[in-house]
């Protein structure tokens, strides 16, 4: 299975080494005239104009853009900075389509409007919920057990009082019940730069994975009793520095509980023989996000770190734990239709006891080796990294469907990618790697995939992927390849 491995990273190498030469990123811009893009002369944009945000208000929108009313550039300047601005603009999910082009001034020559069009999308969504509860898709899929869903109601408005606020409620019953609150307020000074969230929620369980054994979650069920309860809150800060920089700054306060039952089970789950875990969370992060997509990235790179300290010693049965992890990932475009990705993440923490609710390594949410879906690998510390070949098969393209009479939905992008990957990554156990043999050694997986974008930031990914362990499998997933 390493040779094999290894002759995947093979390809992947010659592939980058011995690439088309890059054609270069096309300037111009749907609508805009046609000038030699590496001419030096010089406009000044008299005017920005603003078609389509009916709710939106104009200063959340001008944030985003690379320049402004006044400003005097070069002309193939002009146009690389709407182009970025377009990105940006997609990249704040408020709309489904944006283009943005300029009309010389009929009168000055020196001079130019740029007309900004968008089509914002639909921002109330009260939405019925149902939830698979298992870390992914393909895990559910083994046993096709609907006691183990959410069903609710999650209603959600997006860009609230058109100025990018978010206000969510919810109300989740079934497996994991929780009720919860959440309003985030993205920009609270006049340079738009700080923003500030709070969350409000309660969570109560039937069933929950109390341990893991031979890399698999071992759960323990009471009809009878809620055999876990949380209580938490949190207030968070944060800070935009430019276009591409974010910094955050989080307070969160839990009361957990479980039963007594739990706290036999596994002795650790919380600090020895406590059933009750308390515990305040002071987190800093910061990530720099160049993508020209967040939703499915093409070209650009992406760097984030984080850090976070659990328990403060002010609070009965709360953890010491200090923890610090990043991620980098880094997209090019080879040549038309062609595209490579990369990404490495990593987790280091503390040398102090770590309580088995308080860690996670490997196999939840997109931090897994593709080819290990069906494995969790818990530990303090982790390194995974992730490779992509992609092909474009289908561009992106608009199906414009009439006889529905809503703008937001009658407009439908989408594309079709086909993909070569390579995936490794290694967890550091200190305390339950005795039965679980995946920990503590390197995690292998390769194979291809096929992948569907469309608008709302959908994702649907088909994998066949291989293991170390000679397995393999098919696996349905809903996120980008590259985080």
């Amino acid at each position: 299975m390493t040779s094999r491995f290894a002759f995947i990273c093979v390809v992947f190498i010659f592939f980058l080494k011995h690439s088309f030469a890059q054609v270069p990123d096309s300037t111009a811009v749907p609508g805009s005239n046609l000038i030699d893009p590496l001419s030096e002369k010089k406009v000044v944009v008299k005017q920005i104009l603003l078609v389509g945000n009916k709710i939106t208000k104009p200063s959340i929108i001008t944030r985003e853009l690379f320049f402004h009313e006044g400003d005097t550039l070069p002309h193939y300047v002009l146009l690389e900075a709407m182009k970025r601005s377009r990105e940006n603009l997609l990249n704040t999910s408020l709309f489904n389509f944006v283009d943005i082009y300029e009309q010389p001034d009929a009168n000055d020559s020196s001079s130019t409007f740029v007309i900004v069009k968008m089509t914002e999308r639909w921002y109330l969504f009260p939405l019925p919920i149902f939830e698979l509860v298992d870390r992914n898709f393909n895990e559910w899929w083994l046993t096709k057990d609907f006691s183990r869903t959410n069903y609710g109601v999650y209603i959600v408005r997006e860009n609230f009082l058109g100025r990018k606020q978010t206000v969510q409620v919810l109300l989740r019953f079934g497996y994991s019940q929780k009720i919860g609150l959440y309003y985030s307020i993205p920009y609270i000074n006049k340079q738009q730069r700080n923003g500030l969230s709070f969350s409000l929620s309660y969570t109560r369980n039937h069933e929950i994975s109390y341990s893991d054994f031979d890399n698999k979650q071992l759960y323990f069920k009471d009809e009878d009793v809620y055999v876990r309860k949380q209580f938490s809150t949190g207030i968070r800060l944060t800070h935009r520095s430019g276009i591409h920089d974010y910094y955050t700054y989080t307070a969160e306060y839990q009361d957990n509980l479980i039963s007594d039952t739990v706290a036999i089970l596994n002795p650790d789950y919380f600090l020895p023989d406590s059933n009750t875990q308390k515990i305040i969370i002071l987190a800093y992060g910061w990530k720099s996000d160049h993508r020209d997509s967040k939703n499915y990235t093409l070209k650009g790179y992406y760097f984030d770190f984080d850090v976070s300290k659990q328990g403060l010693g002010l609070l009965e049965n709360e953890p010491d734990l200090l923890s610090m992890s990043a991620s980098f990932r880094k997209y090019w475009e080879l040549r038309p239709r062609w595209h490579v990705a990369a990404g490495v993440r990593g987790k280091l923490s503390g040398q102090s006891f770590a309580p088995y609710y308080n860690s996670r390594g490997l196999g939840f949410g997109s931090d897994f080796v593709r080819g290990y879906e069906y494995y969790v690998v818990n530990g303090q510390n982790y390194t995974l990294l992730k490779a992509n070949l992609k092909f474009t098969l289908v561009p992106e393209q608009v199906i414009h469907i009439k006889y529905i009479p809503l703008e937001k939905f009658n407009r439908i992008p989408f594309a079709f990618y086909i993909n070569a990957f390579a995936d490794m990554g290694y967890v550091k156990d200190r305390q339950f790697y005795k039965v679980n043999p995946l920990t503590n050694s390197y995690l292998l997986g390769y194979g291809i995939g096929l992948d569907y974008v469309t608008y709302y930031d959908i994702v649907f990914r088909v994998e066949f992927s291989l293991n170390k362990l000679g397995e393999s499998g098919i696996f349905l997933h809903f996120t980008s390849p590259i985080w």
